[in-house]
């Protein structure tokens, strides 16, 4: 009887464990068929959508957040997040235009400006990192403290008048790809091979699913977590002074806002809310379904402020979604 007893409680304890496995398949890829059903349904309702030009103009839209996601998704597998990437990008774009106005060569004035930005995202992470704090208080701090400089740099007016040869940075191509669309895959890249293949890599999933373990284990998290916001950091002044150059121009207001997109996106593509679980193939899928999304909607003529309705259903379904993952 005891024997007939436990194998019954091991076949009930593998049927729910069966059960469970199908529910987890289903939460993980139920965005993927969602987007599976946007394009098939946009295809058919506007003949617009799958022209090449249309298209292109998707990548090229998506690829100035995709850029930053790179940095986000990192961040959130570390099991923090950073809310100060749009301000970032803002201050990017104004501190190359005030430095190609000043006459900087263009080369000197992109390093300048990417190791100048880098600096705000060592400042995140080491005071993240040494006060033991949560990265939502103070990246949500230093994003007004980086948005109220770029302001009083440039008075709140754009910096225009930028070098024509600046346009090319932005807006040239290789083949039929845009610059920005090529920056952004060869980032997906580099940041593909950083997490699967090196121990930085290794490290933030580890960080990510137990700090305390991995710093018993002997990874220095103080060194890790300064390094994956300035990454973070990195990849938004690359965005900033690629969208300048497309915009010939330095606005301190560009920006404002994208930190919820990027974060939805990369949330949608599988990326734990909660740290130690995420990919960047994931993420470039979530990036390209708020991109198709917001593009589908302008096609149809949807208003804009319905679109804000639906941008915050997405965001508040892909939480949810991300909650019962964590669960499961």
């Amino acid at each position: 009887m005891l024997i007939n007893a436990e194998v019954a409680k091991v076949s009930h304890t593998t049927e729910r464990k069966g059960g469970i496995t199908v529910i987890q398949f289903l939460l993980k890829y139920l965005f993927a068929i969602i987007f599976a059903a946007l394009l098939i349904y946009l295809s058919f309702a506007t003949s617009k959508f799958l022209t090449p030009s249309n298209v292109i103009n998707v990548l090229r839209q998506v690829s100035y957040q995709g850029i930053i996601a790179v940095g986000m998704t990192m961040i959130l597998i570390l099991g923090q997040i950073d809310l100060s990437v749009g301000a970032l990008v803002a201050f990017a774009a104004v501190v190359n235009a005030l430095l190609l106005k000043s006459g900087v060569p263009i080369p000197a004035s992109i390093i300048i400006t990417l190791a100048v930005t880098s600096l705000w995202g060592l400042l995140n992470g080491y005071v993240t990192a040494r006060f033991r704090l949560h990265a939502f208080l103070v990246t949500m701090a230093s994003m007004t403290l980086i948005r109220g400089v770029t302001y009083t740099l440039t008075g709140g007016y754009p910096i225009g008048g930028l070098p024509k040869a600046f346009f090319v940075f932005g807006d040239g191509q290789i083949g039929f790809l845009p610059l920005p669309v090529v920056y952004m895959l060869v980032i997906f890249a580099v940041g593909a091979f950083v997490l699967s293949s090196t121990p930085f890599g290794r490290s933030i999933y580890a960080i990510g699913g137990n700090e305390d373990a991995a710093r018993l284990s002997g990874i220095s998290v103080m060194r890790v977590k300064v390094g994956v916001f300035v990454v973070c950091a990195f990849v938004s002044a690359i965005s900033g002074v690629v969208l300048s150059s497309r915009l010939m121009a330095g606005s301190p207001e560009i920006g404002i806002g994208w930190e919820l997109d990027v974060i939805a996106a990369v949330v949608i593509g599988g990326t734990n809310l909660f740290g130690g679980e995420g990919k960047l193939g994931g993420t470039f899928l979530g990036v390209l379904f708020i991109g198709v999304l917001t593009n589908g909607m302008i096609l149809l003529d949807v208003t804009p402020y319905m679109q804000l309705v639906v941008r915050g259903l997405v965001i508040l379904s892909a939480v949810i979604l991300n909650s019962l993952q964590e669960k499961r």
